[in-house]
């Protein structure tokens, strides 16, 4: 390494799952650099459960991070991560995360990291790609912290690019972008934004049937401590909420990714 160039981190997992004689179980699986993949034991029948590991405890500027999970016609798993996703304060470069997902026919795949936590000026592309079958089912989430909520932090500065797509049956079905840059403060406080809210998130479900939980839904955002609203549109139900703090967001959180199918990450209650 030349004198005065940091070293960068750089981690990578893939993940492939199969239905064998009732069971689900990895029939794929990459490891690289920080990026580790553990594998709790499961109930006979219930999903593979897999927990994505990032040795390197976190994130900042010119550090890479990708994920692959891709299941065969039938196959059922729960991915998470290990714990919050710290992204550090960089000096300019940008971290990268990129996220493929795949299900093949009447696959269930939950994708249910835990919280990204963006620090002060730090900076973060992050992208989401997902391919599945019509007959496939996907709970999708995505929550951010902005700050470091129990310190006291504020984001003064950093950027966050979010990039979302869905593609069910080949058709491209759910996009979305998200930049948040420049003057930070600002942005956050606003009414057409986070109207000064430090955490969002954001729930997926493609299935079929997936409108039949709208009404569910938005009772469980009936709720003073987050705002926020369901829709459903193209066969998708569509969640998004925001909360002052990380503790509030995960209370609503829990009994909505239950109201949506999803069994919780047992890593989530450690």
């Amino acid at each position: 390494m030349q004198a005065g160039v940091m070293e960068r981190a750089r981690g990578e997992v893939g993940l492939g799952v199969a239905q064998r004689e009732g069971r689900h179980a990895v029939s794929t699986l990459r490891q690289a650099g920080c990026g580790r993949l553990l594998f709790p034991a499961i109930a006979a029948g219930a999903p593979l459960e897999a927990v994505i590991v990032n040795t390197g405890g976190g994130l900042t500027g010119g550090d890479r991070f990708e994920a692959q999970v891709s299941l065969d016609a039938g196959a059922q798993a729960l991915v998470t991560t290990q714990a919050c996703e710290k992204i550090y304060r960089s000096a300019g470069e940008t971290a990268l995360v990129e996220t493929s997902l795949s299900a093949g026919h009447e696959a269930r795949l939950l994708w249910l990291p835990q919280e990204t936590i963006l620090f002060d000026k730090a900076r973060l592309q992050r992208r989401l790609t997902i391919a599945i079958e019509e007959s496939a089912t996907l709970l999708a989430l995505e929550a951010v912290l902005l700050g470091r909520l129990a310190s006291g932090e504020v984001l003064t500065a950093g950027i966050f690019r979010d990039s979302w797509r869905l593609r069910r049956g080949g058709r491209l079905v759910f996009a979305e972008e998200m930049a948040l840059e420049g003057d930070v403060p600002a942005r956050l406080s606003a009414k057409a934004t986070l109207n000064g809210a430090r955490a969002y998130a954001t729930i997926l479900l493609a299935a079929p049937g997936a409108a039949q939980h709208l009404e569910a839904a938005r009772e469980l955002l009936n709720n003073e401590a987050i705002e926020g609203g369901a829709s459903t549109f193209d066969g998708l139900c569509v969640v998004r909420l925001v909360a002052q703090d990380g503790a509030a967001l995960r209370r609503t959180l829990v009994p909505l990714l239950k109201q949506l199918g999803g069994e919780l990450p047992r890593v989530w209650h450690n």
